[in-house]
């Protein structure tokens, strides 16, 4: 039988070859502080205090939009009567809105009611037609010009085009991004602290401001006189919180 035998070197060399990565093993763990020693902090352990504030801003701008709500009625002695009268009115109104431009036009609840009764006349008709228009001098022109042939006049609302109210939000939220930074600085220098940086800013808007109604006197249909529907300054407003990290 023939034996195999591994010279000395070569012996401590394969030895070696196993120890070094245990010992490099070893070495990368980190070792037991033991007790009354304090643990070692995670290396990214966020530096600095902690400071959460939150900020308002607000914009004052006057409408830009305003919505005349007209109904056409009409009364009869058979419900085809009174709604041929109606439709007639409702497309007096639309045609006339289309002829000025810039005015949309939307016709909503229609309704043919019989009265009960004996009542005369025995069928009303009625529709609710609203025109909108950034011109808001023309659409009370044309208001007063509907109400000369019959329809008649229920509410003013002014309010803020989709993009008008955009652009006024972007500065709400400018405006409260700067006051929660000047609150935080303010609070950084009594602490006797400085702003190192900024964890997080949360920024939200507080809804679209409602349509202002306006009061309005009853006129003749007969007077061709537009009614007046003065423009009230509306609010949008933001607000921001953020965390801010001071440190010394």
């Amino acid at each position: 039988m023939t034996e195999f035998r591994l010279p000395a070197l070569g012996a401590f060399a394969l030895t070696a070859a196993i120890l070094l990565p245990l010992a490099a093993s070893a070495q990368d763990m980190p070792s037991d502080p033991g007790p009354g020693m304090p643990e070692m902090l995670p290396r990214h352990a966020p530096a600095g205090t902690a400071l959460t504030l939150s900020g308002t801003g607000t914009v004052h701008a006057a409408p830009d939009r305003l919505t005349a709500t007209l109904f056409a009625e009409a009364g009869a002695a058979s419900a085809a009567a009174a709604q041929e009268h109606v439709n007639a009115l409702a497309g007096t109104a639309i045609d006339a809105a289309k002829a000025a431009g810039g005015i949309t036009t939307v016709t909503e609840d229609y309704s043919a009611e019989h009265n009960e009764g004996g009542k005369a006349p025995a069928w009303t008709a009625r529709q609710t037609v609203r025109l909108t228009g950034a011109d808001g001098a023309a659409l009370l022109a044309l208001l007063g010009q509907l109400q000369a042939k019959g329809l008649a006049l229920s509410g003013l609302d002014w309010s803020l085009s989709s993009d008008r109210r955009r652009s006024l939000t972007r500065q709400a939220e400018a405006g409260a991004l700067t006051d929660v930074r000047q609150r935080a600085e303010a609070a950084a220098k009594v602490l006797g602290l400085k702003i190192a940086s900024i964890r997080s800013i949360t920024l939200s808007d507080h809804g679209m401001p409602r349509p202002m109604p306006m009061m309005m006197m009853a006129r003749a249909a007969s007077a061709p006189v537009a009614p007046g529907a003065p423009a009230e300054e509306q609010d949008v407003s933001a607000s921001a919180s953020a965390t801010f990290m001071l440190t010394p």
